[in-house]
């Protein structure tokens, strides 16, 4: 029994953190953007299969690979953001898919040249072995995971809370016209915004990249995570965010260790979402509020 509940709380905690970092950006775009960015998905496979071009097609070593990649992101996301989210802002209808086609596609191109059969592999191992406590074992890499996760978090959060752009980030995702009004440039806090969320999502990849399964189709599985404690944290809501990811952990950990059937992980998350949600059909923080 105690054996169990060891299991749930450290595996629980460690999913959560990874699951922070997987859905802070698609809560952060809701929040500011308030936008449902069906096309999120695109971020995971691009992370992996972007270095891994780099590497393989044009021979670079791991550091500059990832360096070409991350360049590759922030051009395809400033292009989404000006010739998609700035152009169809209004038009929701056409935005989402439009968004969703560019995911679409990525994960299309992704599964053509780099099929499962490839056995594409990051070496970007920061820590090898295993660390154990009692019965439970994890790879030293998932762990460190979870830190960098919990890290990233309290500095995105110190960002919006204390810095004078953060600010101005927050008064625009509760009031845009009065954001324009008062003189900040919302065209600009828009990009940042685009730029900004990237960063979770390509740290949690290559964190997670030589531990975790690499398919084409895999960012579809991190969106609907993403999509279900966005939702259940208050979309936008980065209080509400962390909240939800862990509790999202914890419940995928009992399927695991107490239920025995981790097939069931993503119903569970299903189910607990939907439940909570009826109670509380806000989610957990305000959505209003980044914070």
């Amino acid at each position: 029994m105690l054996d169990t509940i060891l299991f749930v709380l450290f595996f629980g905690f460690l999913m959560g953190a990874v699951y922070l970092l997987i859905a802070l950006g698609f809560s952060l775009i809701c929040g500011v953007l308030r936008i449902f960015h069906l096309g999120y998905a695109y971020l995971f496979p691009l992370t992996i299969y972007g270095t891994w071009f780099f590497m393989s097609e044009l021979g670079l070593p791991l550091i500059p690979s990832i360096i070409g990649m991350v360049i590759v992101q922030l051009i395809v996301s400033y292009l989404i953001y000006t010739f998609m989210v700035k152009r169809y802002m209004d038009d929701e209808m056409t935005l989402l898919t439009g968004l969703l086609l560019v995911a679409l596609i990525v994960d299309q191109l992704a599964a053509w040249r780099y099929p499962v059969q490839e056995g594409v592999y990051l070496q970007t191992t920061l820590m090898d072995g295993i660390w154990q406590i009692g019965l439970a074992v994890a790879p030293k890499q998932l762990i460190l995971a979870s830190v960098i996760a919990l890290v990233m978090t309290a500095l995105f959060a110190l960002f919006f809370i204390k810095t004078k752009v953060g600010l101005a980030v927050r008064a625009l995702s509760q009031d845009i016209l009065n954001s324009r009004f008062v003189g900040l440039n919302v065209e600009k806090l828009y990009t940042l915004i685009m730029m900004l969320v990237l960063v979770p999502v390509i740290v949690a990849m290559l964190l997670i990249a030589p531990i975790w399964t690499v398919e084409p189709a895999m960012g579809w599985q991190y969106m609907t995570t993403a999509i279900l404690i966005a939702v259940l944290g208050g979309l936008g809501n980065i209080k509400g965010t962390i909240i939800a990811s862990f509790l999202i952990g914890f419940d995928h950990a009992l399927m695991c260790f107490v239920v025995g059937e981790p097939r069931f992980m993503n119903l569970s998350a299903l189910v607990l979402v939907m439940v909570i949600l009826i109670v509380r059909p806000q989610g957990i923080a305000r959505s209003e509020s980044l914070w």
